[in-house]
């Protein structure tokens, strides 16, 4: 991102590229990635058997059904554990992203960081940076856009403002991108049927594949919603918010700007991982548009 302004210690742009907070951003990253590691491998050990287990009933062999029901318990387990793994792994990231944002606006807006909300521990953090803290932090310099010639309030909020609006962007191209991909499988699945017009049995085989996979495509779009109302509830928040920056009194709005980092914790903790590559992908270009809307943001009160 672009420099737009003189810095000082105590803004957000320069506070955010303290080397072990850049360490800890490598950290979040690489928990949330394992959970997304795992997710994915859940999925596809889901699909893979639901697809069989329906091949298996209409071949009607005892033997194997007798293995499908056995793994089918397995199955349960494993997603059961997964979903613990999961949910755990996402908690932890969100903490370390809790830590660095406290880290970064407490100071800024004379705080302290356990007014914030419970942190990871000293120790919790050294093993994680242990773990990770090696790798290259370049990706995760100047991660907020530049508001230093504001307040520090104003700094703050609109550094969530920011979190908030990126996200609520990614999650709503992503639905669209699922939309689009099960409706062209719905399609090629349908094509299948009026031009080979297959046998009764061969159609029974087929929709054992396509019937798990739009299955799994209608929850990944529910997840992806709840998300989205996560993102909906702190994006009002925030507008509500917004208007009261130059009217009510620095301890309040250092109040309401807490409980809007209550709401980013809460998505983060609870909402749909966004794949790596999508966000990779759209990168440049929403920051890009966060630079841009900084810059204009900014020169409001020039």
């Amino acid at each position: 991102m672009e420099a737009t302004s003189q810095h000082t210690a105590d803004t957000v742009f320069c506070r955010q590229n303290d080397k072990f907070l850049l360490q800890c951003q490598v950290v979040q990253w690489s928990e949330y990635s394992k959970a997304k590691s795992l997710a994915r491998w859940k999925a596809i050990i889901t699909l893979a058997f639901a697809a069989l287990s329906v091949v298996i009933s209409i071949l009607d062999i005892d033997l194997f059904s007798a293995i499908f029901s056995f793994l089918a318990v397995v199955l349960a387990l494993f997603n059961k554990y997964s979903d613990e793994e999961i949910k755990a792994t996402k908690k932890h990231a969100a903490s370390i992203q809790q830590y660095i944002d406290a880290s970064i606006f407490a100071p800024v807006i004379d705080t302290h960081i356990s007014d914030w909300g419970d942190m990871p521990t000293k120790s919790d953090l050294a093993d994680a940076v242990s773990k990770y803290g090696d790798k290259d932090t370049a990706a995760f310099v100047n991660w907020y856009s530049d508001y230093s010639s504001m307040n520090g309030e104003s700094q703050v909020f609109y550094s969530q403002s920011e979190n908030i609006r990126w996200n609520s962007t990614l999650h709503k191209e992503l639905k669209r991108f699922y939309v689009i991909l099960i409706s062209v499988i719905a399609l090629s699945f349908l094509i299948t049927f009026l031009v080979f017009n297959p046998s009764f049995v061969k159609s029974f085989f087929i929709l054992s594949w396509f019937l798990p996979i739009a299955e799994y495509g209608v929850s990944v779009i529910k997840e992806v919603n709840e998300s989205i109302s996560l993102l909906s509830d702190a994006d009002n928040f925030s507008k509500e918010l917004e208007k009261k920056l130059t009217t009510n009194s620095s301890k309040t709005l250092r109040k309401e700007l807490i409980n809007l980092q209550h709401k980013i914790w809460n998505r983060r903790a609870n909402g749909y991982l966004i794949p790596d590559w999508f966000y990779e992908y759209h990168r440049k270009k929403h920051q890009k548009k966060e630079d841009n809307m900084a810059r204009t943001i900014q020169n409001f009160d020039k």
